[in-house]
């Protein structure tokens, strides 16, 4: 049994990670602010903001793991919500590796992004180079890089998702284009077919934690599912489940590139196969 720190433990992966670790390891879950929401008696909540300095008393005196999931909530505002971006992606980071090396944990988790690798006609794999497309990505790439730093101290394992959904999610491509086909509004799309992706649904997304926490040395994963789709496919799947009738435009903004992560490593090494097909997926939604 493993003692635990998980930052985000009431967000979207956060959430169904807790509830699967819980049954085997001692968990801290550091989250914003604690909900009634949360039912735990497993748990031990840690009310911090992460956008303030760390506040170390509030944190255990010893722990193994360190799983970092917490992101801003004003990823997509810039330059109006770069501070708060830059507080939780970065400062933060660097306070809990800071912290992991006082305590001599074993693993440094962190969850970045595929976003960060751009566009390409390819799928991308981990050597890949990367071209972050936003300031919230470019802080995804920076903290990836302080982590590497700390390599000499404990193992580090980034995971880079591709577009995981799932039920309960909100604000995000995948339930916003499923809340469009639902409510009839017109779903604009860039392309025709537009954007190629192979996205993970949460419950195959979060059982990539575990087999991290065996490892014996750092690395970086692509968690990424099997199918690619198109964003018109996807629409088209979302009519097929829900039995509505979607309205699509297509705009001349082609994005010139796919976002497809190879998720080989993450077979091999890990030993996790997507077993939800995306249609499934959408269907759990609903």
């Amino acid at each position: 049994m493993a003692r635990i720190l998980i930052t985000g433990a009431n967000g979207f992966i956060g959430n169904q990670l807790v509830r699967v670790l819980e049954e085997g390891h001692e968990i801290f879950g550091l989250v914003r602010k604690i909900s009634n929401q949360i039912n735990s008696h497993k748990m031990h909540w840690i009310e911090q903001d992460l956008a303030r300095p760390l506040d170390r008393t509030r944190l255990p005196e010893h722990v193994d793991v360190i799983i970092h999931l917490a992101q801003s909530k004003l990823y997509r505002q810039f330059p109006e919500g770069a501070r708060d971006i830059f507080d939780i992606n970065l400062q933060s980071t660097f306070q809990l590796l800071e912290y992991g090396r006082e305590r001599r944990i074993s693993h440094f988790i962190f969850s970045s992004s595929g976003g960060l690798y751009g566009y390409s006609y390819e799928k991308f794999v981990e050597t890949d180079p990367v071209s972050p497309l936003n300031f919230y990505l470019s802080s995804k790439q920076a903290a990836e890089l302080l982590i590497a730093n700390y390599r000499q101290f404990f193992y580090t394992v980034v995971f880079r998702f591709f577009f995981v959904y799932g039920p309960g999610q909100k604000g995000m491509l995948i339930p916003n284009l499923l809340n469009r086909v639902l409510s009839g509004e017109t779903i604009t799309i860039e392309g025709d077919p537009g954007l190629r992706i192979n996205p993970i649904y949460i419950e195959d997304a979060i059982r990539v934690f575990e087999p991290a926490l065996d490892l014996r040395g750092s690395d970086l994963f692509n968690v990424a599912g099997d199918e690619n789709v198109t964003i018109t496919d996807l629409v088209k799947l979302m009519e097929k489940v829900s039995g509505k009738k979607a309205l699509i435009k297509h705009t001349d903004n082609d994005p010139h590139g796919d976002l497809i992560g190879d998720n080989t490593r993450m077979k091999e090494v890990l030993s996790v196969y997507p077993q939800t097909p995306i249609l499934e997926g959408l269907s759990h939604m609903l």
